[in-house]
């Protein structure tokens, strides 16, 4: 992770309106076209008979039209959900998951207590030893109604991959996932800034999301960068140099933080940042003309930042939300943190709970 420098006051962002699609009725002058017109209600009281929360708003036609992509045209339509559209890769069209990295890869009842329901998704880490471990945790993740979101280290170089030589390794973890009864999310190697050549890294991306997207259609191929580094650091770290190029990508994951508060060499960040104008709206941008879908891989705020701004957590929500973003993934642990980031204080726990509450999850 990348620390970057003091940025401006934040803008509170705005709730997302949502216009619903009225309903047309047409009379028939014949018996025929009335027979024909009551054959296609009951068709269209059947398609829209799916569980959905009390005062669920539907998604428009239009709007479910815009979010469809290649992908999604070939393969099942998408599942209505609570709060929007979600395709088997487990992608929402209309709105964002909330959840967390937790401890070291602990199980998070205690955060799932505070908001009496699921995490939406829930963030792991692995070593290319621990495939194993990652498809139980997987699988135990959808049976809860997680949407998991799992990296693995690998298990050759990046040169090497890219060459084909973890290919093998590769399909038998698009094969298995491929078995769990629900969509899951993954990554290889997040956060590659300053880890060896990018130019590499980039070669390994591409050759192995069309191995895993052929093998899984459950799976969404995604890739996950500081944020930091590709806005605001060397040009070696931009997106026009590293990101994958010529093969579909589903989501692009970025980790950014507040890091008000945050001590480094001594000194103490006392600038807020305004995470919305300054990282948000340039992911939007570049997602829309890159045919990705974008979201938080990784968050958090000191303990000093939430208490200067209670409502940071929700208020950074609705902005992502704003701002087409589809996950919020809080970094609920002290392991490699910079920053006072766990979920520890009541401030804290119930920011989260509050946006937890009122997301959606995969099996609603």
């Amino acid at each position: 992770m990348s620390l970057p420098p003091p940025l401006p006051s934040p803008v509170p962002a705005s709730p997302r309106s949502r216009a619903e699609a009225p309903a047309q009725a047409h009379r028939s002058a014949t018996l025929v076209a009335g027979l024909t017109g009551l054959l296609a209600l009951a068709l269209l009281m059947i398609t829209l008979d799916a569980p959905r929360a009390a005062g669920a708003t539907d998604v428009s036609a239009g709007t479910a039209a815009a979010a469809t992509t290649a992908d999604q045209a070939t393969g099942p339509a998408p599942r209505r959900r609570a709060d929007g559209c979600l395709n088997k890769r487990g992608v929402p069209a209309c709105s964002a998951f909330v959840g967390a990295a937790h401890g070291s890869n602990s199980e998070p009842t205690d955060l799932e207590a505070l908001a009496g329901r699921p995490l939406g998704i829930r963030r792991t880490y692995w070593t290319s030893k621990n495939v194993d471990k990652a498809i139980q945790t997987a699988t135990s993740d959808v049976s809860k109604g997680r949407l998991p979101w799992i990296s693995f280290k690998l298990p050759k170089g990046w040169d090497r991959m890219a060459l084909g030589e973890g290919d093998s390794w590769t399909r038998q973890i698009a094969n298995r996932l491929d078995q769990i009864p629900g969509p899951v999310w993954l990554a290889f190697h997040h956060e590659p800034e300053g880890d060896g050549n990018l130019t590499q890294w980039r070669k390994m991306q591409e050759r192995l999301a069309p191995l895993v997207r052929r093998a899984a259609d459950n799976v969404a191929y995604t890739v996950i960068l500081t944020g930091y580094d590709q806005l605001y650091g060397a040009a070696s770290y931009s997106l026009d140099r590293i990101w994958p190029r010529k093969v579909k990508i589903d989501v692009a994951g970025f980790d950014v933080y507040n890091n008000y508060g945050v001590v480094k060499n001594g000194r103490k960040n006392t600038k807020w940042p305004n995470i919305e104008k300054d990282y948000f709206q340039p992911f939007s941008s570049w997602a829309k003309t890159s045919n990705v879908a974008w979201g938080l891989a990784e968050t958090g705020l000191t303990n000093e930042a939430a208490d200067k701004y209670p409502g940071w957590m929700g208020d950074t929500y609705r902005a992502l939300k704003q701002n087409n973003g589809v996950a919020f993934t809080y970094f609920d642990t002290e392991l490699n943190a910079y920053g006072s980031w766990p979920l520890t204080t009541a401030v804290k726990r119930n920011a989260f709970r509050d946006i937890l509450q009122g997301s959606p999850r995969i099996d609603r």
